[in-house]
């Protein structure tokens, strides 16, 4: 009887150790998982609601990882990074350009993305998208969008006007004769400007400085060379639209109102802009947009330029950004993303020109043909892009050029040789 007593407890007690390790491991699932959060940031706000969609579907597929999505304004973007990427407290993922991604990389506050490579699936990209954001040979940027600059125009007041629409058979003396012929007066007043002469250094100044043979930059970049003959008589060209036929709004009038609130508001029948711009005026003005190629002179020119995504080297989630950038990088990001800009994956430029095929797109794809890169500096080109496009516009401020070109390519390269 003790015997069988001993046997029978000790299959009870077997029992209990089972039941309890059962509830433990019950409980163990039971506890919530742990939430991973992934900031990142980007400033464009054209792509708030694919970037909503794209993190809806990402944090679907992975269950525990959270992104939150900030937008930041151009005016603030890079010096809240600045301050934020060195402690940490900043992005893990974001939007770097081409002029800061020359500033960032040797830094070593970015994520080598070399040894994800096979996640990163670099050969769904042409390399010239992805070598922008490479450092001693390494890859640290997964490519977004690209963009190039054409010539906005607004179809009604064209119509209104009585004037063909621009193409690609249009010189200087065109654009100039529409600009003439679009810009209205009341009693004085201009009420409507036939275009803007922008000084900008991607959207403006920098594209008519090379369609007149001019240069940007030495072939090392480590010297401005915009003061030539051919870029004097650009730059004075664009001001004459502005201060000698009233043709253009002034320096002093843009920063007041926005140029792309010009040109979408009807105070301005043409402008020359990026096509990351395009969503936003087709949205606005809908079937009285048109697109056309820029003007051409001696040659036709247009300033290409794109985006990549990095990562922060001193994330807290490593894995979880790996599997975002990974998402960031595939096919299905690209499709998403194509209902706003045109996709630096492979066939993705396609989809995009599909979204946007009643408007004459060609005129997208032939820049590819004639194409020059953003014009930036060898060394600290981030605030140096910045500098020169403050210089630009000190200079557009005033109805003369003189030596103001000359004046600007010292104060640049005097910061570029520091």
């Amino acid at each position: 009887m003790k015997k069988s007593l001993r046997i029978g407890l000790v299959a009870l007690l077997l029992i209990a150790m089972s039941l309890s390790s059962v509830f433990a491991a019950g409980g163990a699932e039971a506890k919530p998982q742990e939430t991973k959060t992934i900031n990142f940031w980007y400033w464009d706000q054209n792509g708030e609601e694919v970037y909503k969609q794209m993190i809806a579907e990402f944090e679907a597929q992975n269950a525990g990882v959270k992104v939150n999505m900030s937008i930041i304004p151009w005016a603030d973007y890079w010096t809240k990074l600045q301050m934020a990427l060195p402690t940490g407290t900043g992005p893990d993922v974001f939007w770097l350009n081409h002029p800061n991604a020359v500033s960032y990389l040797p830094t070593g506050l970015v994520m080598n993305l070399e040894p994800y490579k096979d996640q990163m699936k670099f050969e769904n990209f042409n390399s010239i998208y992805y070598e922008p954001f490479m450092h001693d040979g390494n890859r640290y940027g997964v490519p977004i969008f690209f963009d190039s600059v054409i010539l906005y125009y607004n179809k009604a007041m064209f119509d209104k006007a009585g004037l063909a629409y621009p193409d690609d058979t249009w010189t200087w003396d065109d654009y100039f004769n529409a600009s003439a012929k679009l810009t209205i007066k009341e009693k004085g007043t201009t009420i409507q400007y036939g275009t803007i002469a922008d000084p900008d250094m991607q959207s403006g100044a920098s594209n008519f400085i090379l369609q007149n043979g001019g240069t940007l930059f030495s072939e090392d970049r480590m010297q401005l060379a915009i003061n030539t003959p051919e870029g004097r008589e650009a730059a004075q060209f664009l001001l004459d639209l502005i201060y000698k036929y009233g043709y253009s709004p002034k320096v002093s009038e843009m920063r007041e109102i926005t140029k792309a609130t010009m040109f979408q508001s009807g105070m301005v029948a043409m402008i020359t802009n990026h096509t990351g711009i395009l969503k936003q005026f087709a949205e606005i003005l809908g079937p009285d947009l048109g697109i056309a190629p820029m003007p051409k002179q001696k040659q036709r020119a247009s300033i290409y330029h794109n985006l990549g995504y990095v990562a922060s080297a001193k994330t807290k989630h490593p894995e979880e950004v790996m599997k975002f950038m990974a998402y960031l990088a595939s096919e299905r990001h690209a499709t998403i993303l194509s209902s706003v800009w045109a996709p630096c994956y492979k066939g993705g430029a396609e989809l995009f020109f599909k979204e946007y095929s009643w408007l004459d797109t060609k005129a997208i794809v032939d820049t590819v043909n004639y194409g020059y890169p953003l014009p930036i500096s060898g060394k600290n080109a981030g605030p140096i892009y910045t500098l020169l496009n403050n210089e630009m516009d000190k200079v557009f401020m005033q109805p003369q050029l003189g030596n103001g070109l000359a004046e600007i390519e010292k104060v640049i390269n005097a910061e570029i040789n520091k």
